[in-house]
């Protein structure tokens, strides 16, 4: 896909002037904190470096989220601690991520320090439309443009790089896209896993063994890892399989990565068409640091309240922009918000997400599956007989 990286003085104008028609899904709670979630900090336009400036210095936000000492807050001394950070969003009707997208691209070079690059991808039907940008996510002139247009979507993933493997080149930045079974995967990743490290040399995953068809096209081991789930899916299922069959198998993949690690951070937002978001988590924070990597996830729904997004002072009140059939999820790598319910992941646990909604078992996953929300595809032979399966293939077509 050919990705539009210059953008007009006058495409941006045109955005800018849309920035009164900021949306992005829907319902407030107070923010539970649990003993690995972020501290109840307020935001404020203090905590904020300006994006002109020519030598970032960590905020105050940053270091108060993070638990670390301002003096090991730095882009020399953090290398080794830092990863990367995700944000993800499944609706039930189609929404926009201007909200939540504000404050997750401040983290890109602002509030944090995740400014080796940025990406944003979102379904449009069959389709995805996509931009990656190998400078910083707060300085970015595609991201302001992303962050005053008012884009509506089914299901989106974005992600802010901290360049551990891999150098800072657009290669090497998420979402990676591929194509299996006439049906666009997205996918974005967080985390440490050394046994996909080495270029081009990955192992193969599952016990149906086949041919490689997907390699990497940068150096990170995200992208090799996303290649071998994708390899091996490929190899087991001939024709679609149904929604909980793909969830057991991608359990059973994402459970044999993290027993070959030593100390394995493994965190992934995957989609696999406009409808369907699996997100993964086995968090965990590397030797010497305090800083957790894992995910966490609100529910935005009737009745609508009030947000304040945590990294930067900006309220919305989703009362005024939503309506009773409105839902949306929205999953990143901390909180977004200050004034709202986000539940952590737990080690090891897969979530489905259809229509807004969280689904943790396979039972739960047949569900969606029977209410005709299973892959799509217009690959005719790709479909299974009419003999059909249910706990193996699924006849759903575009």
């Amino acid at each position: 896909m050919k990705l539009c990286i210059a953008v007009s003085a006058t495409m941006l104008m045109a955005c800018q002037s849309n920035s009164s028609h900021l949306r992005m899904g829907l319902n407030p709670r107070i923010f539970q904190r649990n003993k690995r979630s972020l501290p109840n900090v307020r935001s404020s336009t203090a905590f904020l470096t300006s994006r002109n400036s020519l030598f970032f210095q960590p905020s105050d936000l940053a270091r108060k989220c993070h638990n670390i000492p301002r003096a090991k807050l730095s882009h020399n001394t953090c290398s080794a601690f830092q990863m990367c950070q995700l944000l993800g969003m499944n609706c039930a009707t189609p929404t926009d991520f201007n909200f939540s997208f504000r404050g997750f691209s401040r983290r890109g070079g602002d509030t944090d320090i995740h400014s080796d690059g940025w990406g944003l991808a979102w379904y449009e039907g069959c389709g995805v439309r996509a931009f990656h940008d190998s400078d910083s996510a707060a300085t970015s002139y595609i991201a302001e443009m992303i962050r005053n247009y008012p884009v509506k979507t089914l299901n989106m993933i974005s992600h802010i790089r901290y360049a551990t493997i891999g150098g800072k080149q657009l290669c090497n930045v998420h979402p990676f896209q591929r194509e299996m079974w006439g049906i666009n995967w997205v996918y974005a990743h967080n985390g440490d896993l050394p046994t996909f490290s080495s270029q081009r040399e990955y192992p193969w995953l599952g016990q149906s063994k086949g041919e490689k068809i997907y390699y990497p096209v940068g150096d990170t081991d995200s992208e090799a890892v996303f290649c071998s789930l994708l390899n091996s899916l490929r190899a087991r299922f001939k024709t679609l399989p149904t929604l909980p069959v793909l969830y057991n198998a991608i359990q059973e993949l994402c459970r044999e990565i993290v027993n070959g690690e030593d100390n394995p951070i493994f965190n992934f937002l995957l989609a696999c068409g406009e409808n369907t978001l699996f997100a993964y988590s086995t968090p965990g924070a590397r030797a010497g640091s305090k800083v957790w990597n894992g995910l966490y996830y609100t529910i935005r729904e009737p009745p609508f309240q009030t947000a304040s997004l945590t990294d930067m002072d900006y309220t919305i009140n989703f009362a005024d922009v939503t309506t009773e059939n409105d839902r949306v999820a929205v999953i990143a790598t901390l909180p977004l918000t200050t004034d709202e319910t986000w539940v952590e992941f737990e080690s090891g646990q897969l979530v489905l997400f259809d229509e807004g909604l969280p689904y943790t078992s396979a039972n739960g996953c047949a569900k969606v599956e029977q209410d005709g929300k299973g892959l799509s595809t217009k690959a005719k032979d790709m479909l299974p007989g009419k003999h059909m399966d249910f706990n193996r293939y699924s006849c759903s077509m575009v």
